[in-house]
């Protein structure tokens, strides 16, 4: 057994040190009203783990990530949603992390996962330094969704994503990710 993020031998999941970077994440409520919960701190290992999950498809690290988003999950959660990549960028990277985290995420919990969003082919990139050029999504609803029903995202950074998915789906009040920002100081 290796550790999932680092590839330590002798670890099941994390070892020691992997674990020791991880921050439990918080809340952010976007424009609109939506509240995103976030399970970690988008820093070392919870980093790791996400950039296994979006580019090289690791199905170990988004079970790894769902154990931490299942305590962000509200107690009327109903099912899940995954926001989803642009075609392009599936074809490119062969996977969707927000597929795959729902999937794990539904498995761990139970809850099914609804895939009430149409994937866009293209829109610019949203990841990236600060201050870049960053592309609008927009989605559209592909088949209804049940009251109750969770947006499942892989990390929260300005939520112009989550807020768009959330406009495609009237009455959808809640997100959750795997990983968003640290705490802003207060007055900031």
């Amino acid at each position: 057994m290796v550790c999932r993020c680092c590839g330590a031998p002798g670890a099941p999941g994390l070892c020691r040190a992997c674990l020791a970077t991880l921050r439990t994440g918080g809340e952010r409520r976007l424009d609109g009203g939506l509240l995103v919960r976030y399970a970690l701190v988008h820093e070392g290992a919870a980093r790791t783990l996400v950039h296994h999950v979006k580019y090289r498809g690791m199905a170990q690290a988004a079970a790894l990530l769902a154990g931490a988003m299942a305590g962000a999950l509200p107690e009327g959660a109903r099912a899940l949603v995954p926001v989803p990549r642009v075609l392009l960028r599936l074809w490119r990277h062969g996977v969707d992390p927000a597929d795959a985290l729902a999937e794990a995420l539904g498995r761990r919990t139970g809850l099914p996962v609804v895939t009430a969003l149409a994937r866009p082919w293209w829109w610019a990139g949203r990841a990236g330094p600060a201050g870049g050029v960053r592309g609008t999504p927009r989605f559209r609803a592909r088949r209804p969704f049940p009251a109750g029903a969770v947006l499942v995202d892989d990390v929260l950074t300005t939520g112009a994503t989550l807020a768009a998915a959330a406009a495609a789906l009237p009455g959808v009040r809640l997100a959750v990710t795997a990983t968003g920002p640290p705490e802003r100081p207060a007055g900031r």
